[in-house]
């Protein structure tokens, strides 16, 4: 049962909320939240974004999920 998270950067999963680097951090596989990824063909699958950003801390092995617009080369 998924519920409506009002903090910026997290996730909640009723009754508990998560920030999403402690979500990352404790992930075993990317199939445990919609977002996680290990590369960006992971999102395309998911269809949750185009892009896997990598969080900073070298100690979160998986990405997260989102769309990122460009407009190319110039």
């Amino acid at each position: 049962f998924k519920t409506k998270c009002y903090t910026p950067g997290c996730s909640c999963s009723y009754p508990v909320c998560k920030r999403n680097h402690i979500i990352a951090l404790e992930a075993k596989t990317v199939d445990e939240h919609r977002l996680l990824c290990e590369s960006h063909e992971d999102c395309f699958k998911k269809g949750t974004g185009n892009y896997c950003a990598s969080f900073p801390d070298s100690d979160i092995h998986f990405g997260w999920c989102f769309y990122a617009e460009s407009e190319g080369y110039l």
